[in-house]
């Protein structure tokens, strides 16, 4: 599986651009309980935490089951009031946005063509094929450009992104092939906000993170003012996992529906022809919208996953919910995610009674 999003020169290269924040207070409390109570043992989630902490590189790692927290280690400097840089966790946070704003009439339907929102952006000798990327291929990165490691950091160092987006040659037919790239889910933060008039910030805290009772403590955004769609929600790690919550429950929460029932199910529906094989312990891997799913440890799993190991795994069949953060002053070739993913099917798993 290829590394996920940016090295940190992009971040030097626009630090200068503003960044949005959301003030809102948020009240989502994750309920304390024992390991014990729980179904889990207690010694082998104590030996997770240690493990965490040896690798030098875990800054938070939570244990949910049942919907309660059994399991919560901090480690250099974080703690539970401390936000993240998620990296692309952002990208399942936007699915969901996209899932509401299908669900309310403010995106027609999945296989809307995207140059109906982005007129302005045509120019002679376009790629005729840029005429066919439908919203679902941004969804499921197959709009035909090359992967983000190839194109993503010289992009941001422009003062339109999107306009250099549509400038980028295309590799591959539409829905041909998947090709990650933040560049795709960027896109989608421009057209909620071309079809709400809002920001996709306070789309969210409208729409889904006010509703679920969780806070986005920063957004950045490009220099036009558009949120970053793939890479850039800086969130607590208890707030992180109640979007897992949320997809565990069918799109509710506290018998609030906040995404369909059936957005959840087609977003966690695998989308890739054939399953690839092994990633680390991860297994039978696939793509959803903007989820990544798999097995480990023979247990079917979907997770959002940031480079360097910003994961919220979620196993529907056991209710339970893995969240970590890592360090975030990485580059693209960071080897800091497979030995998380290690961890959780050494310990975390094997502590279920």
């Amino acid at each position: 599986m290829k590394k996920l999003l940016f090295p940190l020169l992009v971040l030097a290269v626009w630090i200068l651009v503003s960044c949005n924040k959301s003030n809102d207070g948020y009240d989502f409390e994750w309920p304390v309980s024992t390991p014990s109570a729980e179904g889990m043992n207690q010694q082998k989630l104590d030996s997770a935490c240690i493990k965490a902490d040896e690798l030098g590189f875990v800054d938070a790692l939570l244990v949910l089951r049942n919907g309660h927290l059994v399991a919560e280690k901090y480690y250099n400097g974080y703690g539970v009031n401390t936000e993240h840089q998620i990296y692309s966790d952002t990208k399942s946070f936007m699915s969901a946005l996209v899932g509401i704003a299908l669900e309310n009439g403010l995106i027609e339907n999945l296989d809307k063509k995207i140059m109906d929102y982005f007129p302005e952006y045509i120019y002679s000798g376009m790629d005729s094929r840029f005429f066919d990327i439908t919203v679902r291929h941004l969804l499921t990165m197959r709009m035909g450009i090359d992967k983000e490691e190839n194109t993503l950091i010289p992009i941001v160092q422009t003062n339109d992104w999107i306009r250099e987006t549509f400038n980028l040659p295309l590799l591959f037919d539409p829905g041909q092939k998947f090709s990650y790239n933040s560049l795709e889910t960027h896109l989608l933060s421009a057209i909620l906000t071309k079809v709400t008039g809002k920001s996709a910030l306070e789309f969210a805290v409208e729409n889904l993170t006010g509703p679920m009772g969780i806070e986005i403590i920063q957004w950045n955004h490009d220099p036009l003012g558009n949120n970053t769609g793939g890479y850039d929600i800086y969130m607590k790690p208890r707030d992180m996992a109640v979007l897992g919550y949320m997809y565990l429950n069918d799109g509710m929460i506290n018998n609030t529906q906040i995404v369909s029932k059936e957005w959840v199910d087609v977003s966690l529906t695998r989308t890739w022809a054939a399953n690839s094989k092994k990633w680390g312990p991860l297994t039978d891997y696939n793509y959803g919208y903007l989820w990544w799913l798999g097995k480990m440890n023979g247990y079917d799993l979907f997770m959002a996953l940031g480079m360097g190991g910003q994961y919220v795994i979620n196993f529907p069949d056991l209710d339970l919910i893995v969240v970590t953060t890592a360090n975030k002053d990485i580059s693209w070739d960071n080897e800091q995610e497979i030995p998380i993913l290690e961890i959780v099917s050494k310990y975390i798993l094997t502590a279920i009674n």
